[in-house]
């Protein structure tokens, strides 16, 4: 699931049942604000994050389960609403999660959407367009 940050860090958590993600004394992996000292213990930290830098509103995807794109079969997909890139997290043999770009397609990504097929589609909120990803 991603999670919008506060300042600094966008996040992707994996949702378990209970889990305490940290809200709010957390930023990602980093302590809340900035600079200060916090206690993890009995928090669920994020498989992945990324910086402001790279991106500022993260929006949650899906875990791709279609049939034209086989290369993505298995992997989260997401996207930033201020950078308007499109990624994959991917986990590795190594148990490590790996970012991939897929496309910088200039969008405002607003939302993902799922088919009955399980292809994935996106929303650019600057035009109201809805486009399939291929």
């Amino acid at each position: 699931m991603g999670d919008v940050g506060q300042d600094n860090w966008e996040e992707v958590d994996l949702v378990t049942k209970s889990a305490n993600y940290g809200w709010n004394r957390m930023e990602g992996k980093h302590c809340y604000p900035p600079g200060s000292s916090c206690n993890t213990s009995g928090l669920t930290l994020p498989i992945h994050e990324y910086a402001h830098p790279l991106g500022e509103a993260i929006i949650g995807g899906y875990v791709y389960r279609g049939l034209k794109i086989t290369a993505l079969k298995g992997q989260y997909v997401f996207g930033d609403f201020i950078g308007g890139q499109i990624w994959s997290l991917q986990q590795t043999s190594t148990g490590a999660w790996q970012r991939n770009l897929l496309l910088s397609t200039g969008f405002l990504i607003s939302a993902f959407g799922r088919d009955d097929s399980g292809e994935l589609y996106v929303v650019d909120y600057g035009t109201g367009t809805i486009y399939e990803l291929i």
